[in-house]
C-alpha cells in the first residue's frame, strides 16, 4: 500500500468525465492521471480509473482503506484499435469491485492477524503475572513453582488466551509429574525416570495460582479476547476434591513456649521471628513486612499488615493484636534506638572465607520467603523436643485455635488472622462446636431445680 494522497485526475471545476463509452473516452485529452470515477463506498471506497495515453487507455482501480491508499491496472479498454482481451466499462466495474473486495480482504486478514499478535500466550500471561506479584511483594511466590511446570517450548505454554479452552487446561494437569531434584545429565541410551505425579493439593495451588494469572490477562486483554474465555478458565481450573483434609498441627502453650526458647537459642535473629509468629498467628510474609513503629508500646499491640492474597489493589488495614507485658519486654532490645519506619525484623548474611574455608557474618538484611527458615526450624524442632513433622506454620494454627478456646467471636478470631469467617468454619469447625457446647451448656436446663440465666433474666 502507498500514503493516500489527493485524487488524482478528477475533472476540473467538479466537473465529472464521462468513460463509459469508447466514443466518450476517445474525446477525452491525453495525460498522464488517470480520470477516475467512484463505483463502490463512496469518498474513499473503490473508484475506476482510464488513463489516456498514446494509443489504446487502459483501467486502473485504486481503494482507501484506514488512510492507506492502494492502486492497480487491470486490463486496456475496449478502446478503437484494441485487441478481444480489451475490457468494456460494464467489465472494468466487475473487476474493480471484486479487485476491492480482495483488498478489504487482505486488510481484515492483517487486522485479524495483528490484534492476534496482541493476545498473551499461556505462559506469557503466567510469565507477567508472577513479575507482577514478585515487584509487588519483593521477592518471588508460589507463581514461580508454576513456571516451572510450563516449559516454554511446550504445546501449553505456547497456546494463545484467544483459543484457550477448558479442556486444554485439563489435559496439563494430568500430565503433571513432580520435578526431579538433581539435574543430571543422563547417559545416552537411558530412559528417562517415570516421576511420580503430584499430590491433589499441589495440583491444586498450582491451578489456583494458574487461575489468577489467565484471568489477570483475560481482564487486561478483554478487548480482544471472547466473552466465553472466563468460563473457559473457570471450569478447566477447577480444583479437585480431596477426600481427606490435611492434620492440623497444634501446639500446647508449653510447647509453644520451648519453641520460643529454642529459637532464641539457636539465632536471636530467628527467635524474634518465631516470637513474633507465636503470639500473632501471622503468616511469615506479613511479619517480615512490619515496620519499628508497627511494635506500639504504650498501648502493647502489634499492628499486623494485612497479607497481600488476593485480587484487591486496595490494601487492608492492619489488625491491632494485643500481646502481654511479659512479650512486651521481650521486643523492647529490638525497638531500642532505631527509626519508627525502619524494618523490624533482621538477618545475616553469611561468607565462606578463609583455608580451610568457615563462614563468618557478612551483612545484615531483612527476611525474604518463608523457605529461607527451613533449617533453623529444623534445629528448633529438634532442641524443643516437638513432635519431628511440626511445621512453623502450626504457631499460626495454634493462635487460631487458642482464640476460639478464649470464646472469642469468630468473626473476631478471623480478623485477627487476616482471614475470612468462612475459612476459619471450614478448617477449624471441630473448636467451634466445643465452644459453642461449652457456651451453650451455661444455659442448659437443669433438673434441680435450678433455672437457666434467661429465665432468670426473664422472670
Amino acid at each position: 500500500m502507498t500514503d493516500a494522497s489527493n485524487t488524482l485526475g478528477t475533472a476540473r471545476a467538479g466537473k465529472a468525465r464521462q468513460v463509459d463509452t469508447p466514443a466518450k473516452r476517445a474525446r477525452l485529452p491525453k495525460r498522464k492521471n488517470p480520470y477516475w470515477q467512484g463505483i463502490s463506498g463512496g469518498r474513499g471506497g473503490v473508484s475506476l480509473g482510464y488513463r489516456r495515453g498514446r494509443g489504446v487507455g487502459t483501467w486502473v482501480v485504486k481503494v482507501v482503506i484506514d488512510g492507506e491508499r492502494t492502486e492497480e491496472r487491470l486490463d486496456v479498454a475496449d478502446d478503437e484499435g484494441a485487441g478481444a482481451e480489451a475490457l468494456s466499462f460494464p467489465a472494468a466495474v466487475g473487476a474493480a469491485l471484486q479487485w476491492g473486495k480482495q483488498q478489504f480482504a487482505i486488510v481484515e486478514v492483517s487486522r485479524e492477524a495483528a490484534k492476534e499478535a496482541t493476545v498473551p500466550t499461556v505462559w506469557s500471561a503466567v510469565e507477567a503475572y508472577a513479575a507482577k506479584r514478585k515487584k509487588r511483594a519483593g521477592q518471588e511466590g508460589s507463581e514461580a513453582h508454576l513456571l516451572s511446570h510450563i516449559p516454554i517450548n511446550c504445546d501449553f505454554a505456547k497456546t494463545r488466551l484467544a483459543k484457550l479452552i477448558a479442556k486444554t487446561i485439563e489435559d496439563w494437569v494430568a500430565q503433571l509429574r513432580r520435578i526431579p531434584k538433581t539435574k543430571k545429565k543422563r547417559k545416552s541410551g537411558d530412559p528417562p525416570p517415570e516421576l511420580p505425579p503430584l499430590e491433589p493439593g499441589t495440583r491444586n495451588r498450582l491451578l489456583g495460582d494458574l487461575r489468577a494469572a489467565l484471568n489477570d490477562a483475560a481482564e487486561r486483554h478483554r478487548r480482544e479476547l471472547p466473552g466465553h474465555i472466563k468460563d473457559e478458565i473457570k471450569a478447566g481450573t477447577r480444583i479437585e476434591p480431596i477426600e481427606q483434609e490435611a492434620r492440623k498441627q497444634l501446639l500446647l502453650n508449653p510447647q509453644v513456649r520451648g519453641v520460643i526458647e529454642a529459637a532464641f537459642e539457636i539465632d536471636e535473629d530467628f527467635g524474634y521471628l518465631v516470637l513474633i509468629a507465636a503470639v500473632t498467628g501471622a503468616r511469615h510474609s506479613q511479619i517480615v513486612r512490619l515496620k519499628v513503629a508497627d511494635v506500639q508500646i504504650a498501648k502493647s499491640r502489634i499492628m499486623m499488615p494485612s497479607s497481600k492474597k488476593g485480587r484487591k489493589r486496595k490494601p487492608r488495614p492492619p489488625a491491632a493484636i494485643a500481646i502481654s507485658a511479659e512479650v512486651m519486654d521481650r521486643l523492647r532490645p529490638l525497638l531500642a534506638g532505631r527509626a519508627p519506619t525502619e524494618v523490624l525484623l533482621y538477618r545475616w548474611v553469611h561468607k565462606r572465607v578463609g583455608n580451610p574455608p568457615r563462614w563468618i557474618k557478612d551483612k545484615r538484611r531483612t527476611w525474604g520467603r518463608a523457605s529461607e527458615v527451613k533449617n533453623l526450624w529444623a534445629k528448633v524442632v529438634e532442641l524443643s523436643g516437638v513432635p519431628d513433622d511440626t511445621i512453623m506454620y502450626a504457631l499460626r494454627h495454634s493462635s487460631i485455635v487458642r482464640g476460639l478456646m478464649a470464646n472469642l467471636p469468630v468473626r473476631l478470631v478471623a480478623a485477627l488472622h487476616d482471614t475470612s469467617v468462612t475459612m476459619i468454619e471450614k478448617h477449624y469447625s471441630a473448636f467451634i462446636v466445643d465452644v459453642a457446647d461449652e457456651l451453650t451448656r451455661k444455659h442448659a436446663m437443669s433438673l434441680n431445680g435450678e433455672t437457666t440465666l434467661v429465665l432468670q433474666a426473664a422472670e
